[in-house]
């Protein structure tokens, strides 16, 4: 059995909105359960776990309610999820999710930002393919971008390489 560990835990400060990204409507639903749809557009059984601070979880679930989107439940597959509390840093908060899911599993955990909400089935099954395989994944895109490398023998910084370099979706952040 395979699982997704879905992790919303911003608060939108570079936004400047008042409502976190994850809660904010795209097409008419927040964004937050367009990723939760996409997964489960992948899988009608993979067993999905968002994870959200505990402050945002009673908004979640209102939400829910007002677009009547299933509410997370102890439950497996189908439409349904669980929910586990979010941790100080994305690490806790994805350890909190993986504690969900129990010891003897066997299978392939994704972890996934909640604000993404249109990977690629393509991508999604890829990652899923290539992890059972080589143990690990992560998508990535070619680098476009002219790439600056700054340390200590040239302070100005040089270019690197902008081709055969790869570059993950979503960079490491602290807010």
């Amino acid at each position: 059995m395979d699982y997704v560990i879905i992790v919303a835990g911003g608060k939108g400060l570079r936004m400047g909105s008042d409502i976190p990204k994850q809660f904010l409507p795209i097409g008419g639903k927040p964004v937050l359960m367009r990723t939760i749809e996409r997964f489960r557009e992948y899988s009608k059984e993979l067993q999905i776990i968002l994870v959200l601070p505990k402050a945002q979880q009673d908004y979640w679930k209102e939400l829910c309610q007002q677009y009547q989107f299933p509410l997370p439940s102890e439950g497996a597959g189908g439409d349904s999820y669980r929910l586990a509390d979010g941790g100080e840093t994305r690490f806790h908060s994805v350890q909190h999710g993986l504690a969900l899911i129990p010891d003897d599993a066997e299978g392939v955990v994704g972890v996934h930002d909640g604000v993404r909400p249109f990977p690629s089935l393509d991508v999604i099954a890829r990652c899923y393919e290539t992890a059972r395989t080589a143990k690990a994944a992560i998508p990535v895109i070619p680098v476009v971008e002219s790439l600056r490398h700054i340390g200590p023998i040239s302070p100005m910084g040089s270019m690197g390489p902008t081709s055969p370099s790869p570059v993950s979706h979503t960079v490491p952040r602290s807010d």
